[in-house]
């Protein structure tokens, strides 16, 4: 018997993507491959597959469509900041004078060419940015706070708060069922 279109929209089995602002249907063996990949996202389809209770080519067609569907974004390594020569992480909590839409387009420009620049937020609040900077040592990043901060059009002020220690640091988000 052939699923309705109407069912297997309710069970998250769409070609076109979500539109802006909406979310995507995910079923419980989406929510358990989600689970899944954020851990490893090398993770063998046929393992996956096994952990989820799927065969693995109706996985790999699911994991196609969540990619597809711009549910999982990318696939990424995450690095050792330590290992890599890195270990220092500041906050830095930065005020532009008077900015405008061109000033916050040059700033982040700038933010994003920059590959020890890990996050930049921009907020609501008396604080416009907040970055999360990593350095080799408080001189190093004293070099990036000079360069990077102190000469930067439209900087008013900053402060940076150097990190002691992380108790949580994660990327998964969760995923609820």
């Amino acid at each position: 018997m052939k699923k309705s279109k109407r069912t297997k929209r309710r069970l998250g089995f769409r070609n076109e993507k979500p539109s802006e602002g909406s979310s995507f249907a995910l079923d419980a063996i989406d929510r358990r491959i989600l689970r899944s990949l954020q851990v490893d996202g090398l993770i063998a389809n046929q393992v996956l597959a096994d952990q989820v209770g799927l065969s693995p080519p109706a996985c790999l067609k699911r994991v196609r469509r969540l990619r597809s569907a711009g549910v999982v974004k990318r696939t990424v390594s995450l690095l050792s900041a330590e290992a890599m020569g890195y270990p220092l992480l500041t906050v830095v909590r930065l005020k532009l004078d008077g900015p405008t839409e061109a000033m916050m387009h040059s700033f982040e420009a700038r933010m994003m060419a920059s590959p020890r620049v890990m996050q930049c937020m921009l907020i609501a609040g008396d604080t416009d940015y907040i970055l999360l900077v990593r350095s080799r040592d408080v001189a190093h990043y004293q070099e990036f706070a000079r360069r990077m901060l102190k000469v930067a059009p439209g900087v008013r002020a900053y402060t940076s708060e150097i990190v002691l220690s992380e108790t949580k640091s994660t990327t998964e988000l969760p995923v609820e069922d």
